[in-house]
C-alpha cells in the first residue's frame, strides 16, 4: 500500500493509561477533515482507510473486525472522517 498512498499523521491515540483511544481534539478533527476533502478532489475515487483497516481478513469474510487488526490505530473510523461535524465554536481557528 505504501508505494501507492498518501499517509496521514496525527498526534495522539492513547489515553492517559497507554491504550489505544481516539483522543483528536476539534482543531485535529477539521483538519484532517479538510486535509482528506482536499485530497480527495485532487485523488477522486480514492479510498480513505487506517493501518487497521489494512490488516488480513483473517476470516475472509469480506471485512477486518477489532480481533482481525494488527494495530488499533488510527483509533476512529477513518472512513468516516467526512462525517464529523464541524466544530461548534471555532474560535480556536
Amino acid at each position: 500500500y505504501n508505494a501507492h498512498s498518501i499517509g496521514v499523521c496525527y498526534e495522539g491515540g492513547l489515553d492517559t493509561n497507554g491504550r489505544a483511544s481516539d483522543t483528536r481534539t476539534d482543531f485535529q478533527k477539521h483538519s484532517l477533515r479538510v486535509l482528506v476533502m482536499l485530497l480527495l478532489r485532487d485523488y477522486p475515487g480514492s479510498r480513505v482507510v487506517g493501518h487497521r483497516d489494512l490488516s488480513p481478513d483473517l476470516n475472509h469474510n469480506g471485512e477486518i473486525e477489532p480481533e482481525e487488526w494488527i494495530k488499533e490505530c488510527p483509533c476512529f473510523h477513518a472512513s468516516t472522517i467526512l462525517q464529523d461535524p464541524p466544530p461548534q465554536n471555532p474560535a480556536y481557528l
